[in-house]
């Protein structure tokens, strides 16, 4: 199910935890900001919300207490990634905060360095 609200709690989860509560996930919200820019952007929400139910992220990157990039290969974009970024609330709801195509080039570069 997704839910279309506004609001931010915060509660400091680490990567393991955000991959237990993707998991286990029956509420998807996309904040305004997300609606504002999807048709600039080519949206799909549908696939969205298959990628954090269903698959396997590529990567999963902590960014704030409660906030994760998230990185899927693109449905519609060849060499492309999809970035998800997502905030968990205190409820351990998901929030979709933003979502964006990249070229795939830089993460696969990333990880040379690494």
């Amino acid at each position: 199910m997704i839910l279309f609200c506004k609001g931010v709690n915060i509660f400091d989860y680490d990567t393991d935890q955000a991959r237990e509560i993707l998991k286990n996930c029956e509420n998807i919200r996309i904040i305004d900001h997300v609606l504002e820019n999807w048709f600039e952007r080519g949206t799909d929400f549908n696939y969205i919300v298959e990628c954090i139910k269903l698959k396997v992220p590529l990567a999963i990157i902590k960014t704030m207490e409660n906030r994760f990039k998230l990185i899927y290969p693109h449905n519609k974009k060849t060499k492309h990634d999809l970035y998800i970024i997502i905030q968990i609330t205190d409820n351990k709801d998901v929030e979709v905060v933003t979502s964006y195509p990249f070229p795939e080039a830089r993460r696969l570069r990333e990880r040379e360095i690494r």
